[in-house]
């Protein structure tokens, strides 16, 4: 009998194993923890996250808002420009090519529109400029090469712009790129926006469509919902001590129903007596409450201490950004951000400027084939450099090597020119006054040259 029971239930073990490994088929989840991997249902993790989901944590996550704008005000600190020829081009002389494109970038609004659009795409997994070119034709037809006028261009979040056609041709160069895309105006008052069909050729993406992409936030989705529960659970833990619920404990001796008919109400109706008295209590500052057989207590229950656990998945959404938490949350712990980290977070702007710099060649490639910006063979976009030293280090970078040439005197030798050091404080070394001639010009000539320049 002992044996017949153990073989029925290692049966039943079996087939329990089997049949949770037929439901982790059926619904494999996304944890990566393969003994629980309906762990992030249990977490509150959702296992597909769409635009909506991004765009509501952008606008309502403060976390999510400031890692977004401070990353794009850093990048777009200053605006870039564009010259003829790569960029280890010395050539400081304007060229014909870039005095043309002065009416298109004059005002800043060409590069705001471009910034406003790198913010939309890290919100979203991508983000479009619709290009509203002067050549009287609807948007849903192509641009030819004739010179054209870029009126303005139109920042476009991901979640108003689907496309709705692609090339399905083998042979084609846009193989599996959209034929055609489709634009939500945004709703005015009670009139919903319009569907409008808008052609490739007026239309620059930024991003990645593709569905496979990875967006900016996605990585960190986790980490926020996880800070969101610390947040709003501690938030709540507070209001509930604050709010001074109260408990009362009668004497065993004490007639509920007495208590009742003193009210004029039945014992089930008591309870909303004692509410009512409780939120008199709550609500005002002069006010008694009497007691007869009974002990009044505040139901108050311990906090616990939010910030390590915040400060875990801080780290993970610091991590998941690559922002250090110091340049994401601010001041922390009564500190500074670091110059460390700000030197760091420098450097990872400086590095995404020059992803910027392809996405912006591509645009003006896009300009050039449809005729705004003239043609041109050699061109790109320049930035100045975030991780300069500031002046302060440069004045001191220049007082370290004056120091040097002092201390090298003795030796009889310079180890550094001026035009060096001149250069590390952050001026021009050409900059420097012309020598005087070593020969001056000799008494005896000068004194037998008359005016009119003959020789006495």
């Amino acid at each position: 009998m002992p044996e017949q029971i153990d073989l029925a239930v290692n049966h039943a073990l079996n087939d329990a194993r089997i049949a949770r490994a037929r439901m982790g088929l059926l619904n494999p989840g996304m944890g990566i923890d393969s003994k629980r991997p309906q762990a992030w249902c249990e977490y509150g993790f959702p296992e597909v996250i769409d635009f909506d989901d991004f765009y509501s944590l952008y606008r309502r996550g403060g976390l999510a808002h400031g890692a977004v704008n401070k990353l794009i005000q850093t990048c777009w600190k200053t605006m870039p420009w564009m010259i003829e020829g790569d960029d280890q081009d010395g050539a400081k002389d304007e060229t014909q090519w870039e005095k043309g494109l002065k009416p298109l970038i004059a005002g800043g609004k060409f590069w705001r529109a471009f910034a406003e659009a790198d913010k939309r795409r890290l919100v979203g997994r991508y983000s479009g400029l619709i290009l509203q070119i002067k050549d009287s034709k609807a948007w849903d037809q192509s641009v030819d090469a004739k010179t054209k006028t870029l009126v303005r261009m139109i920042p476009a979040w991901a979640g108003s712009l689907q496309p709705v056609e692609f090339d399905t041709d083998p042979n084609s160069e846009r193989y599996g790129e959209p034929k055609m895309w489709q634009y939500i105006e945004a709703a005015t008052g009670n009139t919903a926006g319009r569907q409008i069909k808008v052609h490739p050729d007026r239309l620059f993406i930024l991003g990645d469509f593709s569905a496979d992409a990875i967006g900016f936030l996605e990585p960190a989705y986790n980490a926020f919902i996880s800070l969101e529960k610390v947040e709003g659970g501690s938030g709540e833990s507070f209001l509930k001590n604050a709010a001074r619920q109260l408990g009362v404990n009668f004497d065993k001796e004490v007639d509920l129903a007495a208590i009742a008919s003193m009210y004029g109400v039945s014992i089930d109706q008591l309870q909303q007596k004692f509410n009512d008295a409780a939120r008199e209590v709550n609500r005002g500052n002069d006010l008694m409450l009497i007691t007869q057989g009974a002990t009044t207590s505040p139901l108050v229950s311990n906090i616990p201490d939010p910030t390590p656990t915040y400060n875990v998945n801080l780290q993970t959404v610091s991590a998941a950004l690559d922002i250090p938490s110091k340049i994401l949350v601010g001041m922390q712990t009564g500190e500074r951000a670091s110059s460390e980290d700000q030197k760091y977070f420098n450097a990872r702007c400086q590095s995404r400027r020059g992803e910027l710099t392809f996405e912006i060649n591509d645009l003006f490639t896009h300009l050039m084939r449809i005729g705004v910006v003239k043609l041109k063979a050699e061109f790109t976009a320049m930035w100045d450099d975030l991780t300069e030293a500031t002046p302060a280090d440069k004045l001191a970078n220049a007082k370290v090597l004056s120091e040097i040439n002092s201390t090298s005197l003795a030796a009889g030798e310079l180890v550094f020119s001026g035009a060096e050091i001149r250069e590390a404080a952050g001026f021009d070394p050409d900059d420097q006054p012309e020598p005087l001639p070593d020969d001056e010009p000799e008494e005896d000539d000068a004194a037998r040259t008359d005016p009119t320049g003959e020789t006495q």
